[in-house]
Order: C-alpha cells, then structure tokens, then sequence
C-alpha cells in the first residue's frame, strides 16, 4: 500500500537486508517503486515505496529522509529557506523538508500544513527522526528492541524484519468496542503507533515521543453569530480551495454521501468555477441504507458531474480479501467496503485525488451521541439536594421497573455514570459481561485493561474547559484518528486514489476551537453554527436531514445471500476460530440467533462483521505470515 521505513542498528552487516525486507513490506501493489538510501557508516537507512506523486525519497551530504506529504503550503515553506537545492527526479518536496530541517531542527514539522509523513536521519548528529501531521491522516508504526529501531507506515513492513509477532490482548478488546484499535496501542504487544501530532526523536540510545501541535478550545472570546458564522463560512471555503490545490478538475474529485459535510465540499468546489466537480455515491438496493437521494440533491444544486454506483452482497464479497490485506490491523468499519467502491469508481472515471468531508462531525458537533449525552447530562445540572435527597431514594423505594419508572431508573442511573462510561455505554464490551465474551485466559491476559482506559485519557488530557469539547477532542482522536481517516484513506489508496481533508485544514480546525460550545450543540440542534454558516450554500433538504452515517447492509446480506451467510457461520463457528482462546462459544452462537429473529435492527450483524473481520484478519495476516529471507 505504498509509504515510508526507516531503520537504525547498531550492526551495519544486517543493515541492507532489514532495509530491503521493511521497504519491500510496505509495496503490496506491483506499480509501486521502491527506493532506499543507507549510511553503512552509520548504521541507518530510509526507504519509499511509491504509487502516488507524493513519496519521495531524497539524499544530501547530511541527511537521508523519506516522506509521503501531500502539502498545502509549500510556496510558503519554500520562501522561508529560500532557493531550494536542484533534485533528481521527482523528490522535490522531500529535498523542501531537508532544507527545512537544516534550518529549523526539529521544529520544522510544525511548519508543515496537510498530510504528511517523513522519516529522517541525520548523520551529522547520529539522530532519526519520525513525525505525521496532527490529525494522522498519515500514520507511522514503531519497533524498537535493543539497538534496532524500526519505523514504516505499515505494521506488515516491520513484520519483514523477524521480529516476534505476538498479539495484543488490549487491541482484541478495543477493536471489539470500537471496531478499530486506538493509538499507541497496536495489535502487536512490541509495536506502538505514533499519535497525531507527535514527533519521534531517537539519540544517544534513548528515544523520546514529543507532542508538537495539538487540538485547544476555548480559545477565542468572540460571541456574535453572525460574525463567527460569516467566518467560518470564509474559513472552510478558503480551506477548500487550499486542498483543491492547483489540480485540474478532470483529475480531481470529491465524495458525496449526501450529508452536511461532503455537500459542503462540493459546494465549495462548485465556487471555484473551474469546470464541473466530478463527484461519487454509493447506494444499495436496500432503502434503508441508501442516500442516493439526497446526494443527487447536492449533485443537482452544484451542477457537479455526478456517478453512482450500487453495491451488493457480492462486491462485498470480492473485495474483502484485499480491504482486510490493506488495513494491516483488525479493521471492522463496514464502511470500508463502499469507501472503496466509491474510490473505484472515481479511479474508472480518471479522478486521481478525492476530497473528502471526514471531521466535520468531530469538530463542529454533529453526532448524535453528544445531544444523547447532553439529555442525560441534563440531571447533573439539578439541585444535589433534590437529586440525592429525594430523587434518587424515591425511585430507590418504588418496585416498579418498567414503564416510565424504569426509565426513569434507567436515566437516572447512566447520568450518573463516569463522562466517559456513559458516553459509550452503549458498546459492545460496555453492554456486556466481559466474563461472558471472552475466555478466562484471555481475560486475565487484559490485566483489568479496560477499554475506556485511552478514551479517558484523552478526556483528561483535553485542553478545553467544557465537556463538550472534552468530548469532540475524545472524538478527534479515536472516532476520526483511529478509525474513520484509516478508513479513508486506506481504502481509497488500494483503489488507486488519494485523499484530502479540507476539514482538517489547521485554520478550520483552530477556528472551531474558537467556537463556544454552546454553539455547536444548541438546544436540541446539532451543528448549530455550522449549519447557519452555510444555509445559503446547502439546499434545506440537506440541512434538516437526520444523519444516516455510511454503513452496510451487513445483517441483510447475512441472512439472504447464502454466500455471505455461509461466510459468516463456517468462519465463526469454527474450532479454528475458537481456538484462538478469545472468545467463548455461546456469545457468537447468541449473535447468529438474535440475527434471525430480528427484523427490525442491523445491530446483531454489525457486531458480526467486527468478529468476522477479527478472524479473516488472523488468518490471511497472523497465520500465513510473509517474512524476509533471514
């Protein structure tokens, strides 16, 4: 799947063959070009593999340095170094952040604007270093045992190096809740992922992690309506325009789900009148999943030159086998799949870059779950006398459980549950008995890990005062980080197909940090400024619709089309997939029942796919493992 590796040991005789094992890992796609450039003297080395414009690798007395940055701002870093040395070939923003680096140490990653990823040596202070942009757009994985230091893109590269793959128990438990792991955390127990806006530095035998750029709110003290919803209109069009970049409409593109936020890119692109916007949706014959409607809604208000495509049980079916490949670690959001339908088709129709809407939600508060947090939250902000005092015994001394009083007991009780227990009460492992998922083994093996455990940090590490914010930088580090931009950007690079965030611009990202909270979730209201900032631009249809998301039809398939049923029940119900000592028998055997008895939810066949993936996943990457000629 293309990007960058870096390694660093002690021992130079084992140095070109650890390098060319982790660079070969990252190509799975033959187009890729794969370069690599070593310091023998030095014991380190850094190599590309390359499908997109993108990837470079470049060399000078001092530095060695890979990066796969698709950047926003490189006229602007150019005039801070002034002429950029002449390069070789196609590496010119990678000698651009050479010269950066020589001027501005490792400050200079906070220069950067986009989406990036670079590994650099130093031979002049024996230093590596490793850094991605602050949303992870990019991502990048470590190893380091002893004296060797491996970085890559991709798990799957460092697994070419030998080193012993042992699994994660933690991750099993947070891609089941989340279905998706969380950062630093990996699915192998010696492998750690660096966090959105972190910078790796390794001298002198020691390696230290440093944050360099950071979400913050509450940071500005404007208050009027009008004037922010008339800049933040201003903010994200200029970002928009910004990450179109000076590409030829043929060749560039956008999702459009139909939604707030990808309608909002298209309508902001449509702005520029450079021609037509070439947009791309993904339907199903099954209604309740399908928002072509609306999409072509946008499509029609924008004059976009608009392409659709159905996806069916089948489609699913042959791509998964290279979805899973692609994500290297347990991936579960079934969304994946027309993610990549929706790439494909806009490959087939000669668009090389998409812009894609992802983070509006996050940093503008358009999930649902924060008015379902809000309406519980409600109680706290009532007397403690009246809640302590008469309340809470009241409902204590009625033996009524159902009805209004059982709903009653039942808010009362997950208002007072913990921020972030109660914020994701409703997941899998949080709903359930953990003694009833999982295997005793395998539960020791957590050593009372709970799956809140980062999301909690996160809360408490937040830089924001009101809890709503807490919240949407929870969001922006495990909803967004960990589990939507992956999705992205994954599944569009396998077919072919980069991608842009406008979003995630740092001035819209910044300006919304300015933004009272109470702005954002307004009432009952959602994506409040937001929504009036752009009610000129969005037809009302779009405005007032009730998000839907952009999942599969996964429980329809498992019940009606006999190849992805049988997929499911030979996969799961299997004594190979039990005897990975995860998981107990009569949960899964519960899921398969719940799924045919019940008409009325996807519920019981998302939770499936999680499992089913899980073990796909295990087989296609933990049982037949590539490893490098030792």
């Amino acid at each position: 799947m293309s990007g960058v590796c870096a390694v660093w040991q002690q021992n130079p005789e084992r140095l070109a063959g650890t390098l060319a094992g982790v660079t070969a890992g990252l190509a799975l796609a033959p187009a890729e070009q794969v370069r690599r450039q070593m310091d023998s003297s030095g014991g380190a080395g850094v190599g590309v593999a390359a499908r997109f414009p993108t990837q470079q690798i470049h060399e000078n007395p001092r530095l060695l340095i890979a990066c796969d940055a698709d950047l926003n701002n490189e006229d602007e870093l150019q005039q801070l170094i002034g002429r950029q040395e002449e390069v070789a070939g196609n590496a010119g923003t990678a000698a651009l952040l050479a010269g950066l680096y020589q001027r501005f140490g490792n400050g200079f990653v906070e220069k950067l604007r986009g989406g990036f990823s670079v590994v650099l040596w130093d031979r002049q202070e024996r230093k590596m270093l490793a850094a991605i942009d602050g949303f992870g757009i990019n991502r990048l994985v470590y190893h380091q045992s002893g004296s060797v230091l491996l970085v890559a893109s991709r798990i799957d590269a460092l697994t070419r190096s030998g080193m012993e793959l042992k699994i994660n128990p933690r991750c099993i438990a947070n891609y089941l809740n989340f279905s998706s792991n969380l950062a630093p955390e990996t699915v192998f127990t010696t492998v750690h992922r660096l966090t959105p806006g972190s910078i790796l530095i390794a001298q002198e035998g020691k390696t230290r992690i440093e944050k360099y750029w950071d979400m913050r709110y509450g940071t500005g003290g404007e208050t009027d309506e009008g004037r922010l919803s008339r800049e933040l209109e201003s903010v994200i069009e200029r970002a928009v325009a910004v990450h179109c970049k000076n590409d030829a409409f043929p060749g560039l593109g956008a999702f459009l789900s139909g939604g707030t936020d990808s309608s909002t890119v298209v309508g902001m692109m449509s702005r520029m009148e450079q021609g037509p916007v070439k947009t791309f949706s993904i339907g199903y014959q099954e209604q309740a999943f399908n928002e072509l409607g609306y999409a072509q809604i946008a499509a029609d208000r924008f004059k976009a030159d608009h392409h659709t495509y159905l996806v069916g049980a089948n489609d699913c079916l042959e791509a998964l086998p290279g979805i899973i490949r692609c994500f290297d670690e347990p991936f579960g959001n079934s969304s994946a799949i027309p993610t990549y339908f929706c790439a494909k088709l806009a490959a087939d129709n000669g668009v090389k870059v998409l812009l894609a809407g992802d983070g509006g939600d996050e940093l503008f508060g358009g999930n649902e779950r924060y008015l379902t947090d809000k309406i519980f939250g409600a109680y706290q902000k009532a007397p403690l006398l009246l809640r302590k005092g008469l309340i809470e015994p009241g409902l204590r001394l009625l033996p009524f459980h159902n009805g209004l009083l059982g709903k009653a007991h039942r808010y009362v009780h997950r208002s007072n549950l913990p921020p972030m227990e109660r914020y994701f009460s409703g997941q899998f492992l949080l709903a359930n008995e953990l003694r009833r998922i999982f295997q005793p083994d395998f539960l020791a093996g957590l050593r009372g890990y709970s799956v809140l455990d980062i999301p909690s940090s996160h809360y408490q590490h937040a830089s924001a005062s009101d809890h709503l914010d807490r919240l949407l930088y929870v969001d922006v580090k495990t909803t967004l980080a960990d589990n939507d931009l992956p999705k992205v950007t994954c599944a569009a690079a396998l077919a072919g197909i980069q991608t842009r965030f406008p979003f995630l611009d740092r001035a819209v990202a910044e300006f919304s940090g300015c933004i009272p909270a109470r702005l954002k979730v307004k009432g009952r209201e959602k994506r409040y400024l937001f929504k009036r900032a752009l009610r000129e631009l969005l037809p009302v249809e779009i405005i007032k619709k009730k998000k839907h998301g952009f999942g599969i039809p996964v429980a329809a398939w498992m019940k009606s089309n006999p190849r992805m049923r049988a997929l499911a029940r030979d996969t799961l119900l299997s004594n190979r997939a039990f005897g990975r000592g995860y998981f107990e028998r009569k949960p899964i055997e519960d899921l398969f029942h719940m799924l045919e008895t019940t008409d009325d939810t996807s519920y019981y066949g998302d939770i499936l796919w999680t499992f089913l993936v899980l073990e796909l996943w295990h087989r296609r990457v933990v049982d037949e493992p590539v490893r490098m000629a030792q």
